[in-house]
């Protein structure tokens, strides 16, 4: 075996045996549907600011500026998180 080689079959086992007791799970996953939904509208507002930038941030939330790139950024964030429960 080689080196090279080793240090694979080290590492996996290192990785395997460290895993987290509850079982493994997807980055960006909620256990509450309310922690979700939380993160989602976060996620939109930052984005929404990051697209108007500092000069549309300080206006009202009545600008129609605003409240259109608000619903831009809704429509692009949105589809990143699923926070419907079954």
């Amino acid at each position: 075996m080689t080196r090279r080689a080793k240090t694979v079959v080290l590492a996996g086992w290192v990785l395997l045996m460290n895993a987290p007791s509850g079982g493994w799970r997807r980055l960006g996953t909620y256990d509450q549907e309310w922690l979700c939904a939380h993160v989602r509208a976060d996620a939109i507002d930052r984005a929404a600011v990051a697209e108007i930038g500092s000069a549309l941030a300080s206006q009202p939330r009545d600008n129609p500026l605003r409240q259109e790139a608000y619903r831009r950024a809704e429509a692009h964030v949105r589809n990143r998180y699923r926070c419907e429960w079954q």
